[in-house]
């Protein structure tokens, strides 16, 4: 049986973003690192916004970032550190080659593990998209290539999704007789809409970003190998405000686009508002709208 390890260490450094770097030599743009993990989690400051942090988890396994027992541990330990940080401020993640996103499980390894060994995977692979999903930050998803199956799951896992022209999007389970099984069925009807999410998991067909883009699946599509950039541009634009009120924002919408009624979901508004008010960067916000300068947050 496969279990759902939640306690591993996570190898972390820390970087300075500096905006004005070519995108050429930017660290944001790699090939496959050689190096044994094949999660990488960095931490990135900004030299403009003294606070805020910008981590990023990059997916590192030559040669389609398939999702096996070593990727989803270190998935799952990266989530670890991310669910107890009070320091970042908007995760991006994103993958080590421009030509795949992730092409989803890894079928070779699949292929060795029993009926229960199977389902036991399924179910670690949804629970880790489900953290993902939940974790109290914004994320953003930077694909560039090909993200099918579970690679396209864990685009739809974020709150955002940044394109590259050459990304390719599909849920192609049905084309190997299974169904997507961790999340793809209920996140992408609820984000393009029931007959469109249908119609592909139905067909196995895979659309390119133009379409992904019309459809509603992603919000930008960049220029092809400029993803991550934008995706760290939107990251930036995301953390220099306040990060308290961006954690409670993301609670708010989350929590209130489930209720059944709207009354209900005024209610978690009006429970997340509450949460900001004792703040201090709200009285930050307030002073510095008067002296006509940028806030300082600092998560108080």
């Amino acid at each position: 049986m496969i279990a759902c390890i939640r306690s591993a260490r996570v190898c972390v450094s820390r970087k300075a973003f500096v905006p004005s770097e070519p995108a050429a030599s930017s660290s944001l743009i790699r090939r496959f690192q050689s190096v044994e993990r094949q999660v990488l989690f960095n931490r990135h400051s900004h030299n403009k916004h003294a606070n805020a942090i910008v981590s990023t988890i990059t997916l590192n396994r030559p040669k389609a970032n398939a999702m096996g027992r070593i990727m989803l541990q270190e998935l799952s330990d990266t989530l670890n550190t991310l669910e107890n940080d009070d320091e970042t401020r908007c995760v991006v993640v994103t993958s080590s080659s421009q030509k795949v996103f992730s092409a989803g499980a890894d079928l070779k390894e699949r292929a060795t593990m029993t009926m229960e060994e199977a389902s036991d995977f399924v179910t670690c692979l949804r629970n880790a998209m489900n953290r993902f999903s939940r974790l109290p930050m914004p994320t953003v998803a930077a694909v560039e290539g090909v993200a099918v199956g579970g690679g396209l799951e864990l685009a739809l896992a974020a709150d955002l999704r940044i394109a590259g022209s050459n990304a390719t999007f599909g849920l192609p389970e049905t084309s190997l007789a299974i169904i997507p099984g961790a999340g793809g069925t209920q996140r992408l009807s609820r984000l393009i809409g029931m007959a469109r999410a249908k119609e592909l998991v139905f067909t196995a067909r895979r659309i390119d970003a133009s379409t992904a883009f019309d459809y509603g699946l992603v919000q930008h599509v960049a220029k092809s190998g400029e993803a991550e950039l934008k995706a760290m541009e939107l990251a930036w634009e995301i953390a220099k405000n306040g990060p308290i009120a961006i954690r409670s924002a993301k609670e708010a919408v989350d929590r209130g686009i489930e209720a059944s009624k709207m009354e209900d979901a005024l209610e978690i508004e009006r429970e997340c508002y509450q949460r900001v008010i004792p703040t201090h960067d709200r009285l930050e916000g307030l002073s510095a709208f008067r002296e006509g300068r940028s806030p300082a947050y600092k998560g108080q």
